[in-house]
């Protein structure tokens, strides 16, 4: 059965505040409003995600909290994996190989890691990735630690100024 990557990019964030730290920064409003939007689009691709992982960056983690919700994903649930905090594509590369049973997990992490990721995995040309957009990536593997580099096809990149938000 086919693995299912749901790679988010966390929602937009403040950099209003010079002595909160970069792990602190909260979401704007319009990150809020925007990851309100494309969880609402995700769940019209996917009824369920087995697996939440979420970078432990307060933005990264309020993205999740927005998307788990409309997927009725319990918010316990939610795994913080440091790895993704300031990482490339690899290191997330090799989150996914490490993965157990589930066949589907949405990932929320930060530039530009999910962009060079969504490259390593599908071999597709450079995708801006903007804030709060996701990418449905799908591997035929069976298993996670099967997965190669360039095997995974992008099903679907979707972003929150396309022109059916306007």
């Amino acid at each position: 059965m086919p693995k299912t990557i749901y790679l988010i990019r966390h929602g937009k964030a403040s950099r209003d505040f010079p002595r909160i730290s970069d792990i602190d920064r909260p979401l704007l409003e319009k990150g809020c409003v925007e990851s309100d939007k494309m969880s609402t689009l995700l769940k019209e691709h996917t009824k369920q995600i087995d697996l939440f992982i979420t970078s432990p960056a307060v933005r990264a983690f309020s993205t999740a909290l927005i998307f788990a919700r409309q997927f009725n994903y319990s918010l316990n649930s939610i795994i913080l994996e440091k790895r993704m905090y300031m990482t490339g594509s690899t290191d997330l590369f090799n989150i996914i190989k490490g993965l157990n049973n589930q066949q589907s997990v949405a990932m929320f992490a930060h530039n530009p890691g999910v962009e060079r990721l969504v490259k390593l995995l599908t071999s597709q040309g450079h995708i801006h990735f903007s804030t709060s957009a996701f990418a449905i990536i799908e591997s035929n593997a069976n298993n996670w630690n099967e997965i190669e580099a360039g095997t995974c096809k992008l099903l679907s990149y979707r972003y929150p100024k396309e022109s059916v938000y306007s």
